[in-house]
């Protein structure tokens, strides 16, 4: 059933997260995957089913190695030809389960379409599975290099890895070069006992003002929350800050698209990642903490959304 805008409110919207449909999917989706597959061929069409019954309209999109499943919603309003995308990729490596990277990720996208699908948004809302990120963003990459005109897309967002945290002290890593780049962050880390815990956010100066509201939202429901901001010199800098750009929000980065990148830090908490200290299984993951990043990125996504909606 259709919701007009003005019947539901940003924050309604944020209650409306569902954690028995997320963890369906991510049940589903967290088995050995390796594009080509059984099982990426059923994950692909899952996304495909999930988008469709959430509302939006769904094409496949193949590129010449991968697929990536693309969900779209029309805007509504007078900037329906403007677009605020989040994807995620579904594809991983072999002999993984890949729980936290990325079936979090997938999952809570799938989520959030339900949740937004029947929304009349004013801006068209893309939701997009993508392949091949494990290769070397070859999915994200070739929808954005494919874009006729990428400058219409305000703002994306993405997910890897929203599913690991431990409230124990000193479980979080935050390497010299990151501390010394971003001492806000590192003093604030100090200050909670470096508990891997608290949602991070990485973003070029074009998207400061989402990832911005993001970090207010998440943090309004008591969720420590870290952005870390690149400048356009930065941001494609492997030199530099590379580990910050190792997912699909640096294909959208390649095109000037305003972008940001919402994870638990990967590598920097979990163990599990790759499956190089243990298995990368639903067992491992922290629902709890996913669903703060599944709520608070709602309610940015939406505001991003309505442009000219007033701020709560």
């Amino acid at each position: 059933e259709g919701r007009s805008w003005t019947g539901l409110h940003r924050h309604a919207l944020m209650t409306c997260i569902d954690l028995d449909r997320y963890r369906d999917d991510l049940e589903f989706i967290a088995a050995p995957r390796t594009p080509g597959s059984a099982h990426w061929l059923a994950v692909q069409e899952r996304c495909a089913d999930a988008l469709e019954a959430a509302g939006l309209v769904v094409e496949l999109q193949p590129y010449g190695t991968g697929t990536n499943v693309v969900g779209v919603l029309p805007g509504v309003g007078a900037e329906a030809d403007e677009v605020v995308l989040l994807g995620a990729h579904y594809d991983h490596i072999t002999g993984c389960d890949g729980a936290d990277d990325n079936a979090s990720g997938v999952a809570g996208a799938l989520e959030i379409a339900r949740v937004l699908g029947g929304a009349a948004l004013h801006r068209t809302l893309v939701i997009a599975c993508w392949d091949e990120e494990e290769l070397g963003l070859v999915g994200s990459h070739a929808y954005a290099q494919g874009l006729v005109d990428p400058a219409a897309v305000a703002v994306a967002f993405n997910f890897d890895m929203i599913g690991f945290a431990a409230g124990a002290p000193d479980t979080q890593a935050f390497p010299a070069p990151l501390a010394d780049r971003f001492p806000d962050l590192a003093a604030e880390l100090d200050a909670h006992q470096h508990r891997a815990d608290f949602i991070a956010v990485v973003a070029d100066e074009s998207a400061a003002a989402a990832a911005a509201d993001l970090e207010a939202r998440a943090e309004g429901l008591g969720r420590v929350t870290g952005v870390m901001t690149l400048t356009a010199a930065e941001k494609l800098d492997d030199n530099a800050f590379g580990i910050l750009s190792q997912s699909d929000h640096r294909s959208f980065w390649e095109r000037d698209i305003p972008a940001l990148h919402i994870f638990d830090t990967g590598v920097f908490r979990n163990p599990a990642y790759h499956c190089f200290g243990g298995p990368d299984t639903v067992d491992t993951l922290d629902h709890a903490f996913t669903s703060d990043v599944l709520r608070a990125t709602v309610g940015a996504l939406a505001a991003a959304a309505v442009v000219d909606a007033p701020k709560p």
